[in-house]
């Protein structure tokens, strides 16, 4: 079992826009008055444009939140006074004594 991959091909992007590429064909259809699965080059065609665009929408994803997080590292970096370290605490600290009510 190895270390498994942080940008797979298929993912959820990809499948939810290729189901959506695949009923926009499948809606085509109806519309025209063909059946619905009458010229599968089609369907292929949108899955395939559908697979691509949510590749292309998790990449952006992806860049969205590590910038994000790269500007919070980096103010914190530059802050750290701001960011101080709570002193720990046993749990029989942050509790007080139980004592139940009749």
């Amino acid at each position: 079992m190895g270390i498994p991959d942080e940008n797979p091909v298929v993912n959820r992007h990809t499948l939810s826009f290729a189901c959506l590429g695949l009923f926009a064909s499948i809606i085509n259809n109806g519309m025209a008055r063909r059946p619905v699965f009458s010229g599968y080059h089609r369907h292929l065609i949108g899955v395939a444009i559908g697979g691509g665009l949510g590749h292309f929408m998790r990449k952006l994803e992806r860049r969205h939140w590590a910038e994000r997080d790269w500007y919070i590292d980096d103010y914190i970096n530059r802050h750290p006074q701001d960011f101080t370290l709570p002193k720990k605490q046993k749990v029989g600290e942050l509790f007080d004594v139980w004592q139940p009510v009749k």
